[in-house]
C-alpha cells in the first residue's frame, strides 16, 4: 500500500508539472475558447451560476457581469490578425475591478467544472487569478490521470502505464492547463476506460475487495463527470460502458451485478444523468437554432464532402496530438506521425494477437470516432458550418489504446523483455515530444507565428517568465520516464505469471499485489500419496508438456 500511495503522489506530480508548463506559458485566451470559459467560470463563482440564454456572443450564449481587470484588449489579435503576431498585440487589462457585461459562448455549459476551477478568479480577478485556474484544473486532471496509473501499479500492467502516457498527448496537456472543461472530459474518459476495463475483465478472486470498491467508486465519479462536463458526456458515457462490456468476462461483469455498491453507484449516476439533462433543458444549452455560423454554412454539398475529407479530417487528426492556439498553431509533420507511431507500437500488435471478437472492439472504437465526427460536422453544418474538432472525440477514442493494452494476449505475445523495453521507450520518447511542442508554442507566442526558436527573448513574455514553463514541462516528463523505468523493474509481472492462466478461482478478498488484505492460509497437509498421473497433472506446463 506504501509504494502504490508514492506511485499516486509521483503520476500526479508528474502530470500536473506537464500540465502547469502550458498553463505558465501560454496568454489569455492562448487556446481554444479559454476567454469564453474563463468569463463562465467568474460568472459561477460570483454567484452568476444561471444566466438567461440570449444573443449574447455568435447567436448564442449568456451575458455576466465581470471585473474589467479580467481580460485585455484584442484578445483575438493573435490567430484573426493575417500576420499572426506575437500575444504582445493584446492591450494589457485595465487595473479597474469595476464590473462590465461580457457575452460567453459557454454561458448555458454546466456550472460543475466552473465552480471547481474559478476560485481563483474570484479572489484575483486578473492575469494572476486566470493562471490560478489553470493550476486548479490542472490539478484536477493530474489527479485523474495519476488514479489511472495507479490502478495500473496495483495491476501489475506496465503496457496500461504506456497507453496512458501515450493518450495524454500535448493537446490534452494544453487543455489541462487551460480553463477549459474538454481537459477534465479527456482525463475522466480515460480514468473511466482503465477502471471498468479492469472492473470487467477481472478474473474470480482477482482484485481484493477493498481494490474493487475504490475503482466502482471511481467509476462512478468519472461517469458522473462526464455526464455534467459538457454535452456529448452521456454519449460518451454510453459508448465506453457498451465498449466495455463487449470486452468483459462474463463472469466479471455478474459479478458486480451482485454487488450494492454498484447499485448505490448506479443510481446516483441516475440522479446526476437527470439533473444534466435538467439543466440542458433550462439552460437552453442544445439550442442552436440562432446560432451564427461560419462561410461553410453555406457550401454546396458536393464542396462540404471535399473539404471534409480533404481538410477537415486532416485538422482532427493533427489536433490530438497538437494543433494549437485556435488552430492557426501547428507543429512539424513528423511530430504528428512519430507520435501516431507510438500508439501503433501498442494497437498494431494488439490486432495481430488478440481474439477476433476483440479486434472488432477495438477497430469499432476507431470507426465509431471518425464516424461521430463525421455526423456531426455534417449535422450542424448548415446552421453553423464547420465546428467540430478531433480533442471532442478523445474521451472516447482514447479507449482503442486503452483496451488495446489492457488484453492479455499483447502482454504475452511480447513477453517480459519486450514490455520492459517499450514502456520506458514510450515514455522518454513522448517526454522529448512534450518539451519540443512546448517550445514552438510558447515561441510562437512570444514572437509572432514562424519567427523564432528561442524561449529567452521575444516581444512577449509569459506570467511567470520566459524559462519558468520548459522547466516545469521537463521535470514533468523526467519524472515520468523516471517512473516507467522503475515500473518495468518493480511492478511488471514475471514471464511466468504473464504466461499462467489461473486454473481456479481464489479468495475474493485476496489481491494479488497486496496479499496483506487477506489472512494468510495455512497449507492443507494430506497423508495420501499421490499417483504419478497426479504428480504429472500437477507439474503440467502451459503448453501441455510435462515438466522435468
Amino acid at each position: 500500500m506504501f509504494r502504490g500511495r508514492w506511485v499516486l503522489l509521483v503520476a500526479v506530480v508528474s502530470f500536473f508539472l506537464m500540465s502547469a508548463g502550458w498553463a505558465a506559458a501560454l496568454p489569455i485566451n492562448g487556446t481554444y475558447d479559454e476567454s469564453q470559459h474563463l468569463v463562465r467560470a467568474y460568472g459561477v463563482v460570483s454567484g452568476q451560476v444561471y444566466a438567461e440564454p440570449t444573443n449574447a456572443i455568435r447567436g448564442g450564449g449568456a451575458w455576466f457581469d465581470v471585473p474589467r481587470s479580467l481580460l485585455p484588449g484584442d484578445l483575438d489579435c493573435t490567430f484573426k490578425s493575417a500576420d499572426r503576431p506575437a500575444a504582445s498585440c493584446q492591450t494589457p487589462a485595465p487595473d479597474d475591478e469595476s464590473t462590465t457585461r461580457v457575452g460567453s459562448a459557454a454561458g448555458r455549459y454546466n456550472p460543475v467544472y466552473y465552480a471547481a476551477v474559478g476560485l481563483p478568479l474570484l479572489i484575483s480577478p486578473d492575469f494572476a487569478g486566470i493562471v490560478g485556474a489553470r493550476l486548479v484544473s490542472a490539478l484536477g486532471a493530474a489527479l485523474m490521470l495519476g488514479a489511472a496509473v495507479l490502478i495500473a501499479f496495483r495491476r501489475r500492467r506496465p503496457l496500461l502505464l504506456a497507453g496512458l502516457i501515450v493518450v495524454a498527448t500535448p493537446m490534452a496537456m494544453n487543455l489541462n492547463g487551460a480553463i477549459n472543461p474538454n481537459g477534465w472530459e479527456i482525463a475522466a474518459g480515460v480514468l473511466l476506460w482503465s477502471t471498468l476495463l479492469t472492473l470487467f475483465r477481472a478474473r474470480p478472486g482477482e482484485l481484493g475487495e477493498r481494490f474493487t470498491r475504490w475503482l466502482v467508486v471511481l467509476a462512478g465519479i468519472t461517469g458522473s463527470l462526464l455526464l455534467v462536463l459538457r454535452a456529448l458526456g452521456p454519449v460518451f458515457l454510453v459508448l465506453i460502458v457498451a465498449a466495455c462490456l463487449l470486452l468483459s468476462r462474463r463472469g466479471a461483469v455478474m459479478a458486480l451485478v451482485r454487488r450494492h455498491d454498484v447499485w448505490w453507484v448506479l443510481g446516483t449516476g441516475a440522479f446526476v444523468g437527470l439533473y444534466a439533462i435538467g439543466w440542458m433543458l433550462l439552460s437552453g444549452l442544445s439550442d442552436s437554432e440562432g446560432a451564427i455560423g461560419n462561410d461553410a454554412a453555406d457550401l454546396p454539398w458536393s464542396d462540404a464532402l471535399r473539404q471534409l475529407s480533404l481538410t477537415r479530417m486532416t485538422f482532427w487528426v493533427n489536433q490530438i496530438v497538437g494543433q494549437f492556439g485556435y488552430g492557426e498553431t501547428t507543429v512539424p509533420t513528423w511530430t504528428i506521425i512519430a507520435w501516431y507511431l507510438l500508439v501503433a507500437a501498442l494497437v498494431g500488435p494488439a490486432l495481430a494477437v488478440v481474439k477476433r471478437r476483440h479486434a472488432f472492439v477495438l477497430l469499432g472504437v476507431l470507426a465509431t470516432s471518425f464516424l461521430s465526427l463525421i455526423a456531426l460536422e455534417l449535422f450542424y453544418l448548415r446552421n453553423i458550418g464547420w465546428s467540430q474538432h478531433g480533442r471532442y472525440i478523445m474521451p472516447f477514442g482514447v479507449g482503442l489504446v486503452l483496451a488495446a493494452v489492457s488484453l492479455r494476449r499483447l502482454d504475452r505475445a511480447l513477453g517480459t523483455t519486450g514490455v520492459a523495453r517499450i514502456v520506458p521507450g514510450v515514455a522518454v520518447v513522448t517526454g522529448v515530444l512534450h518539451v519540443w511542442t512546448l517550445l514552438l508554442v510558447q515561441s510562437r507566442f512570444q514572437f509572432g507565428q514562424g519567427r523564432g526558436l528561442n524561449p529567452l527573448r521575444g516581444s512577449w513574455t509569459p506570467p511567470l517568465g520566459s524559462f519558468a514553463p520548459l522547466l516545469l514541462e521537463i521535470a514533468g516528463v523526467v519524472l515520468l520516464a523516471a517512473l516507467a523505468f522503475w515500473f518495468v523493474r518493480n511492478a511488471a509481472p514475471t514471464d511466468a505469471a504473464v504466461a499462467a492462466t489461473p486454473a481456479a478461482p481464489r479468495d475474493e478478498t485476496l489481491d494479488p499485489v497486496h496479499p496483506d488484505d487477506a489472512a494468510p492460509q495455512a497449507p492443507v497437509v494430506t497423508s495420501v500419496p499421490a499417483t504419478p498421473a497426479q504428480v504429472a497433472a500437477e507439474t503440467r506446463l502451459p503448453n501441455g508438456a510435462v515438466a522435468p
